[in-house]
């Protein structure tokens, strides 16, 4: 090959580099295919492999063109088109929508029974004082006082009593309740770095709040009217905030119990789990700021509020359940049972 013109030196590899500068063109477009390729069928990962070889070897020419011939148009060329072949196959993707896709319709719900047990104690570190707030202002609605002012008891809606409703209104509205519910979410989530003990104080405060109104409320003999301002909006809303708080203990979790992970790299680990929960935790919030403008000052009967917000708590369960069959095949057959 030494004693071989630059001209020959062409006619001879010319097909094989404009083949690498196509498959850069179609790989480019899909990413995905290229980064899973273990995932792949066999006959992508054929292509693969094949792109990946005619990358080396026009790498390898690309040498040999500026030892013998200097830096010519030849070498400009096959400089590009490698480093255009570099650029696809080691750079990260930065944006793939199929990935983003599955992960809102199957990949959240994945995670979220994988690490139920953190949105479990979240759900706990609210609902618990719900329940304990609830007992306590119903065997004496004097003991309301010890969980908000006299003012907030005074204001409190009188049954009937709804709002005036009108498309700009209601949309300013949920504008601030929408911002309001974020800034209690971020706040739940950056507690975990108070090794989670602002995360619990902002569980348990809302919780005692929560309980504490209905019973008070439910001792004027309004409690069916208050919660149907509260539960339509309610399901997508408090599981927003307790996914926050799971995310929130997550990071705590990281800080105080490592394992066999050094500190940071469980940080990282956790931290990714944590962002993704407050990611869905902010998109759960969207329905339930347009439920509480839109919907909530609707003068409708209380059981079709109630059966509203029995409809949104299935679909919740239905999504979260999506692929659960997956998974109890996954386990099974790692136990080595046949299916």
């Amino acid at each position: 090959m030494a004693a071989m013109s630059e001209q020959e030196f062409i006619d001879l590899h010319s097909a094989m580099w404009r083949e690498l500068e196509t498959e850069t063109t179609y790989f480019s477009r899909h990413m995905s295919r290229l980064r899973n390729r273990l995932k792949a069928s066999a006959l992508t990962r054929e292509r693969v492999d094949h792109y990946i070889e005619l990358y080396n070897q026009t790498a390898n020419h690309l040498a040999y063109c500026r030892t013998f011939y200097g830096d010519t148009q030849t070498s400009e060329y096959l400089n590009r088109i490698a480093g255009n072949a570099h650029a696809v196959i080691y750079t990260k993707t930065v944006l793939d929508p199929g990935k983003i896709g599955r992960f809102f319709t199957t990949g959240f719900p994945k995670l979220f029974r994988k690490d139920f047990i953190m949105f479990l104690i979240a759900f706990l570190a609210m609902v618990i004082p719900v329940v304990v707030a609830y007992a306590y202002v119903r065997a004496d609605a004097r003991n309301a006082l010890a969980f908000m002012d006299e003012a907030t008891l005074v204001n409190i809606r009188e049954e009937g009593n709804y709002d005036d409703y009108s498309t700009a209104m209601s949309s300013i509205s949920g504008a601030y309740i929408g911002g309001n519910n974020i800034l209690v979410c971020i706040q739940a989530f950056a507690g975990g770095f108070t090794l989670g003990i602002y995360t619990l104080y902002m569980l348990i405060f809302n919780g005692l709040q929560l309980g504490a109104l209905g019973a008070y409320c439910a001792g004027k003999g309004q409690g069916a009217f208050f919660w149907s301002l509260i539960v339509p909006h309610g399901v997508t809303e408090l599981f927003a905030i307790m996914l926050s708080g799971a995310a929130g203990f997550m990071i705590a979790r990281a800080i105080i119990m490592p394992g066999k992970l050094t500190r940071k790299t469980a940080l990282v680990e956790w931290g990714k789990k944590s962002l993704k929960f407050m990611i869905m935790a902010i998109l759960f919030l969207i329905p339930s700021a347009i439920i509480e403008s839109f919907f909530t000052p609707l003068a409708l009967p209380y059981y079709a509020k109630f059966l509203f917000a029995l409809g949104m708590f299935v679909l919740l369960v239905v999504y979260l359940c999506v692929g659960i069959r997956g998974d109890i095949k996954e386990r099974k057959l790692r136990k080595g049972v046949l299916i």
